[in-house]
């Protein structure tokens, strides 16, 4: 048996002049999987440039110079597209999930007429919040903050002040304008905003450009998927943070409780922030009264329990905030993102994914590779 090139006792992988003729200039197995690793990654490579050359042409040649000429066309010009062009496009792209959803909540208690109604408000709000958002962007945001009747939630925040000097999590949902809360509490709740949790957009030109109008909009930016230490942090030392986890988000931790008559997949983050740092949960919503007005809804906070077991807690608290959501979402129902697919995620889909992942995860496995 012949020695390798470094000299050691080990047999060598490669062609010797001791094998057949048919064996000489074969490469060892290392070298060639060394070699397909090296071409795949350099493929990798190729698609991950091609997809950011695509993602730069598209917000640089479409997205951003509409972003803009959205922000400082004529006002009356403006409500026009959005009324009379995007409305009908948006209403017929969404109707179906709506109208499906309002059927699975309301049942009988709404005609067909009247879930039609109601999908078709849903559609009218969301466009709404976009024009006053854009409205923020071009004026100011202290615009629209003056039409805030705020009245009615005063009262909560300074009781809650009173009980502890540390922050609070404030939580809402798609409803109303969600995003004209996130300023109003950084600028008018009596506490810091640390920042808004968000999900980062695939696009890193698009993003940016979000993340720059969160900020001009008094809402700094916290990112789901980054380590939660930081938000702890600003919640301890007396800060507030806004958080919208009304959506079913499969790629994240989450637990099914009772929403809207069903079962509902629901994010479990709010619950373990709010325990980790010891801070309540303030639950509420800008709602949209008409003549371009709003008004604050809250509700009492819910404090957390750290001495209850952490995951029966985690549980109550996530039930207690969806509960708050619930009765605000069915005194505004035209005002709530009826569209998005809330009860997609079943424990049955969550059961058959966690196998599919166990099985990718065995065959991973070093025992179960080829040697």
């Amino acid at each position: 048996m012949s020695e390798t090139a470094s000299g050691s006792d080990r047999p060598s992988t490669g062609p010797t002049d001791e094998q057949p003729e048919i064996f000489r200039g074969a490469q060892s197995r290392d070298v060639i999987w060394a070699k397909a690793d090296e071409d795949a990654r350099r493929k990798r490579d190729r698609l991950r440039r091609r997809k950011n050359v695509r993602r730069f042409l598209l917000y640089h040649l479409f997205l951003g110079p509409l972003m803009t000429l959205a922000i400082w066309m004529p006002r009356w010009f403006r409500r026009s597209f959005l009324r009379f062009v995007l409305e009908p496009i948006s209403f017929r792209a969404t109707r179906k999930v709506s109208l499906s959803n309002l059927e699975r909540v309301y049942g009988d208690e709404l005609s067909p007429a009247d879930r039609q109604r109601v999908a078709r408000q849903v559609t009218r709000n969301f466009l709404s919040g976009l024009d006053e958002n854009l409205e923020a962007l071009r004026y100011g945001k202290e615009r629209l903050l003056e039409r805030i009747d705020d009245s009615q939630v005063r009262p909560v925040l300074d009781e809650m002040f009173e009980k502890s000097p540390r922050g609070f999590l404030g939580l809402t949902g798609h409803l109303g304008n969600w995003e004209l809360l996130g300023s109003w509490l950084g600028a008018q709740s009596g506490r810091e905003l640390a920042g808004v949790v968000a999900k980062r957009n695939t696009n890193p030109f698009l993003n940016a450009r979000i993340e720059r109008t969160r900020t001009t909009l008094g809402m700094p930016t916290y990112y789901r998927e980054d380590p939660p230490g930081d938000i702890v942090k600003s919640l301890r030392r007396g800060k507030l943070v806004a958080i919208v986890p009304d959506q079913d988000v499969k790629s994240i931790g989450g637990l099914f409780v009772d929403f809207l008559g069903s079962k509902a997949y629901t994010p479990t983050g709010p619950a373990r922030l709010a325990l980790t740092a010891d801070v309540p949960i303030v639950c509420g919503g800008l709602i949209r009264t008409g003549d371009g007005r709003f008004r604050i809804e809250f509700e009492e906070p819910i404090w957390p329990d750290r001495k209850a077991p952490r995951e029966q807690e985690i549980e109550r608290l996530t039930q207690a905030w969806s509960e708050v959501l619930e009765r605000l979402i069915r005194r505004h129902p035209e005002q709530w993102a009826w569209f998005h697919e809330r009860w997609k995620t079943t424990p049955e889909k969550l059961l058959e994914r966690g196998r599919g992942q166990a099985r990718i995860a065995e065959a991973q496995r070093p025992e179960n590779s080829d040697s």
